[in-house]
């Protein structure tokens, strides 16, 4: 995809109206305040980023700095590192799909395109997305809410032996307990993708081993997740966005120092 003025990229756009637009945010932030899956300064980034995307609805192509210099108003603004941490979590969350340019042969600016929230129908159903240079990251789908009460009923047959490819068997043995291996896959890939994203920005900006026990996260994890389920604890849109947002939180601990580093 080549650089270029914010019309060129209308055709991304998943929404046919600003309304439309600000309804599906206006659900994309009740989650994220329940789940807590942004710290304040990234909801800040992210709002920022949804004021610059109105001209065209949905779609921003502006650069990261003058992103970032737009939320300095009376001295209180983000840095440039909490704005990239905002959008690796947004995209992990399928709320924003990032598309690269190119100009010459060299990497220009990136298209941000903001994606309908799952359950709404106010999308423009017509719009074509193009699919060029596509974030590398496998979408995670979404599945109603499990009743434990009934899980052991689950046929888990789907694979021989009861063995889920690709995944460690200390989690899978404790995840088949409740759930069948087909989620217990997805919720794998919600370990895998957060953890990637965390790694792959450490190595960029920390000068330290910083690679994540996946094992260890996601058995930790299940386990509170599980109890929360029967301390009655609701969950809105599905088991895999809320183990995911149980995740990002252990990982944001256990990092919990970047901000001092990067602020």
């Amino acid at each position: 995809m080549r650089s270029g003025n914010i019309e060129q990229f209308k055709h991304l756009s998943k929404f046919d109206s600003l309304k439309r637009f600000n309804s599906s945010m206006e659900q994309w932030y009740i989650d994220i305040h329940k789940q807590k899956l942004l710290t304040k300064s990234e909801l800040i980034a992210l709002k920022r980023l949804v004021r610059f995307s109105a001209n065209v609805f949905g779609v921003c192509n502006a650069k990261i700095g003058t992103l970032v210099s737009a939320t300095h108003n009376n001295n209180v603004g983000i840095s440039r590192s909490t704005f990239k941490r905002m959008l690796l979590k947004v995209q992990a969350m399928n709320l924003i799909t990032i598309h690269h340019t190119f100009n010459n042969g060299k990497q220009g600016h990136s298209v941000y395109v903001f994606n309908c929230y799952p359950s709404t129908k106010e999308c423009n159903l017509n719009s074509v997305q193009e699919s060029v240079e596509p974030l590398q990251q496998k979408q995670i789908e979404p599945a109603k809410t499990i009743n434990l009460s009934k899980t052991n009923n689950i046929l888990i047959d789907t694979y021989k032996d009861n063995v889920i490819p690709n995944v460690p068997v200390e989690f899978q043995n404790l995840a088949k307990c409740y759930y069948s291996p087909k989620q217990v896959l997805e919720l794998w890939k919600c370990v895998k993708h957060s953890t990637q994203h965390y790694n792959d920005f450490a190595e960029q900006y920390v000068d330290y081993d910083s690679s994540v026990n996946k094992v260890e996260l996601a058995i930790n994890s299940f386990k509170q997740m599980i109890v929360n389920i029967k301390l009655g604890y609701t969950i809105k849109r599905s088991i895999f966005s809320y183990y995911y947002g149980i995740i990002q939180k252990k990982l944001d601990a256990q990092f919990k120092d970047w901000n001092l580093c990067f602020e």
